[in-house]
């Protein structure tokens, strides 16, 4: 015992220490649990152009914190955890003007908000596609008249490009007309109602073969059309010498050959921003001569069937690297935005193997990031098929 200190202190004080330790240790455990308990609220939208295009790829952050993501294909962004009160969301993107928006976060709740950019003048001048573009146009006339007259059963392009397969019988199986069935050795088959044998197979207008007809030997991706007939419904064009074609036809018209792009990680925005901060890729407004389309791939994209029946106009932008060479880099080639998907779809396989004058700077060729608008112009009325066609 300490003098002046009556007995049983020292005791007291450590116990008085281990409560205090108690209750220091409780308070740091609570402390996670404090701030996880800061009232958030989170954000949504879709970012679009000014023309109503959405945008892909657009960078969308909270100013001053770490919160980030990047919109989707179709333009979508969602931001959680945000402090309640006010904040402003950022938005920006290569080749559009960025923006900011000032919102204010309520605890709990979340807040739709639609940013839209404005490209950058550095764009090309945009390509111009009037009327539907048909491939072989000459070729698939035929093709066409007999399927505004609604005589058999037809399927486009545009519905092949819509399908999750990629096998021709899967593109029939809807038919009402068509029967298919799977042979020993798994070989799939088709017949048409009413028949009692193989339907007649015509390929480019051409007869190919009656009897059993493997339909996995035929690639779907190189399909423009199929046509369907049975019974007495048969046009002229189809019938030959040796009555073949009492079983019906299936006619099928081939694609426009395509070069297939070389196979290539898609290049990611931040190795892109990288490229061009470090002028490695140059912009439309750091080189003397921007780079310009000169040929090659499908000229023009083919307007789609639905569509241009339905008179629905539209704008998409597509964004790649034109390399020294004239063409575009594998992995580079994304869609920037788009009105619909469907011209999407159409304007990336028009570029499939397109050529361009490179960008030239200070006399050389450089590689430039190129950002080419494509605007679908609406049919006028007396040009559109009817309805169903």
């Amino acid at each position: 015992m300490r003098d002046g200190m009556p007995a049983g202190t020292n005791k007291s004080v450590s116990t008085v220490r281990t409560f205090r330790g108690v209750q220091l240790i409780l308070l740091v455990a609570l402390v996670p649990g404090i701030a996880a308990s800061q009232p958030v609220g989170s954000v949504r939208g879709v970012v679009h152009d000014s023309v109503g295009g959405v945008v892909s790829d657009a960078q969308v952050a909270i100013k001053g914190s770490a919160l980030r993501t990047t919109s989707d294909d179709d333009g979508t962004f969602r931001l959680a955890g945000i402090p309640q009160g006010q904040a402003v969301i950022e938005v920006r993107r290569l080749g559009y003007r960025p923006v900011s928006t000032s919102v204010t976060i309520a605890a709990g709740a979340e807040l739709e908000v639609n940013p839209a950019l404005a490209p950058v003048p550095e764009q090309l001048a945009p390509v111009q596609i009037h009327k539907r573009a048909e491939a072989y146009d000459s070729r698939l006339s035929g093709f066409n008249e007999r399927k505004s007259k609604h005589v058999g059963y037809f399927v486009t392009r545009d519905k092949l490009d819509r399908m999750n397969s990629a096998r021709f019988v899967d593109a029939l199986r809807e038919m009402p007309a068509v029967s298919v069935r799977t042979l020993r050795g798994g070989v799939i088959t088709v017949s048409l109602r009413g028949a009692r044998c193989a339907p007649l197979f015509f390929m480019d207008g051409f007869p190919a073969t009656s009897g059993t007809m493997d339909l996995d030997m035929i690639d779907l991706s190189g399909v423009e059309g199929i046509e369907v007939y049975s019974g007495m419904s048969i046009p002229p064009q189809f019938m030959v010498a040796s009555g073949s074609e009492n079983c019906g036809v299936i006619a099928v018209w081939s694609r426009p050959f395509r070069p297939k792009p070389r196979n290539r990680e898609p290049v990611s925005r931040t190795e892109l921003e990288r490229l061009v901060a470090e002028h490695t890729v140059y912009t439309a407004d750091q080189v003397g001569e921007p780079a310009a389309w000169i040929g090659g791939g499908s000229e023009l994209p083919v307007y789609p069937d639905s569509l241009w029946a339905a008179r629905v106009p539209g704008r998409v932008v597509a964004e790649f690297i034109v390399g020294q060479d004239g063409k575009i880099e594998p992995g580079t080639l994304t869609i920037a935005s788009a009105t619909h998907p469907y011209f999407a779809s159409a304007v990336k396989s028009a570029l499939e193997g397109a050529v361009f004058r490179p960008a030239v700077l200070q006399g050389n060729p450089v590689r430039q990031l190129v950002q080419l608008p494509f605007v679908f112009s609406s049919p006028a009325p007396d040009s559109v098929p009817p309805p169903g066609s």
